[in-house]
């Protein structure tokens, strides 16, 4: 099934449903500026960019509109065991979220749902994965530094090259610099690693609150003399 419409006395058909492949060309563009509709209704409905261009201010905004609304569509699929997550895996998808479906929707389509053929499969499957991951960065919130109630991306958007190096960072510390040991790391599943991480955490929350006692304990046996 498609949806009908007319640009400039030629009919064009606009899927109701879109590919993986079909989504992930239309998210190029920025859907913000109207000089890109052409290019994107072109795209999806393959109609020659140069007569899109003049077409009709209302004939490429229902186009679009039909677009949109195919987009924003969300289909139940199978989709892998969260739980399962590798610790790599949620190094891969954590970056490739921060860097932006743009540019990054048919990867991680491929690891969340690597049998879904649909864009809104995939969409409910990355929707899943969402509040998985705002989930977990509460639950180890003291680990990364966050409140409790914080949303994650207010942090890590601001800049996301620091987000990726940030993670091959960690990567590199828990391999303790050996390079040939961290492919063994990012296999590790997650929680396991999470679970390190936060208690490295509190042990050294602790030598620094040791230390700071011990200095004050000092200044204050300085001061009596």
């Amino acid at each position: 099934m498609s949806t009908k419409i007319n640009i400039n006395t030629k009919q064009y058909h606009i899927p109701d449903r879109l590919t993986v492949e079909q989504y992930a060309n239309a998210i190029q563009f920025d859907w913000d500026d109207a000089k890109y509709y052409p290019m994107i209704v072109s795209q999806l409905t393959g109609a020659p960019i140069a007569q899109l261009r003049h077409a009709t201010k209302d004939a490429m905004t229902l186009a679009i509109a039909f677009i949109v609304k195919s987009m924003n569509e969300r289909t139940e699929t199978k989709m892998i065991n969260l739980e399962d997550l590798t610790f790599g895996q949620w190094v891969d998808l954590d970056t490739w979220i921060v860097m932006g479906l743009d540019v990054n929707f048919k990867k991680i389509a491929a690891l969340l749902a690597p049998e879904a053929k649909w864009a809104d499969e995939v969409m409910w499957a990355i929707d899943r994965y969402a509040g998985y991951r705002t989930h977990t960065y509460r639950q180890y919130s003291r680990l990364f530094g966050l409140d409790e109630l914080a949303d994650p991306d207010e942090m890590l958007q601001k800049d996301r090259l620091a987000t990726a190096r940030s993670w091959y960072k960690i990567i590199v510390n828990l391999a303790q610099n050996d390079v040939l040991k961290m492919d063994a790391i990012t296999r590790e599943p997650l929680k396991k690693i999470l679970n390190f991480m936060a208690l490295q955490k509190e042990h050294q929350l602790e030598e620094n609150q040791r230390k700071l006692q011990e200095r004050r304990q000092y200044d204050l046996q300085r001061n009596s003399r």
